[in-house]
């Protein structure tokens, strides 16, 4: 599973959309789009921070999935 995918079924069990990620993150919806389909592979540690925050994801848990790759 990539951070991406991890994000998107985070947010997708929380019944978020990528708007109310947005809201909550401060990240936009695009940039949010774009990391969880692949196409930003490294969106910085900072946007990674403030959406594992938003989604009540460990940073923990995050490097674990990117380790598993």
């Amino acid at each position: 599973m990539t951070t991406g995918e991890l994000l998107s079924l985070a947010r997708e069990l929380k019944k978020m959309s990528l708007r109310d990620l947005e809201r909550a993150s401060g990240v936009s919806n695009a940039l949010i789009s774009q990391i969880e389909t692949g196409k930003v592979k490294d969106p910085g540690f900072g946007t990674i921070v403030r959406l594992a925050d938003a989604l009540s994801l460990s940073l923990d848990r995050i490097a674990a999935t990117a380790r598993l790759r």
